[in-house]
């Protein structure tokens, strides 16, 4: 597989995927940590913990399922900002449930989504929690093979062994092709 994913690689990714694939969001980022107004409608992702996944590789990386939120944010200047917020919220929430965004992990799993009064900062904002978890796995993969694959195979039928008796064996082929 890899050797994991990174924390700040995963958000990364995240943030450069709804930038490619929800168009109408005017800024996505991680955190909402700004001071200035924003350019709504926007979006910020972040982690908010994650816990051991059930079910473990075994391959010397650890599993995680990560708790993820994603705050979508719109102006209350328009009449409509309630019904608004609740679509661009659902959206959100079609958009990211199981995408994998360009990343080796198992697909997100939308959770909930409901209004969000917990971030001061966005106070001046109708803001919604659209929630998603996504298990990766982090750390080195012990068993990862570094080796060449092979691209041809060869079967025998009771065949001889050695240098000299290699005609006795057929190539497997792909009967697609």
């Amino acid at each position: 597989m890899s050797d994991g994913i990174h924390l700040t690689h995963y958000h990364q990714m995240i943030v450069k995927w709804l930038k490619e694939h929800v168009n109408w969001l005017k800024l996505v980022d991680f955190y909402p940590e700004t001071e200035t107004a924003l350019p709504v409608p926007c979006a910020f992702f972040s982690v908010q913990d994650w816990e051991r996944s059930e079910d473990q590789r075994m391959n010397g990386q650890l599993t995680v399922t990560l708790s993820c939120e994603l705050l979508a944010v719109l102006g209350i200047a328009e009449d409509k900002y309630q019904l608004d917020i609740r679509n661009a919220a659902m959206a959100l929430a079609i958009a990211v449930e199981g995408e994998r965004f360009g990343l080796p992990v198992e697909p997100a799993v939308f959770s909930s989504a409901e209004p969000d009064a917990f971030n001061p900062e966005l106070d001046d904002y109708a803001v919604w929690s659209i929630r998603f978890t996504q298990e990766i796995d982090i750390g080195k993969d012990e068993f990862q093979y570094t080796g060449v694959t092979p691209s041809t195979v060869k079967v025998g039928y009771v065949p001889k062994v050695g240098l000299n008796d290699q005609d006795s064996y057929e190539q497997v082929t792909d009967e697609r092709t």
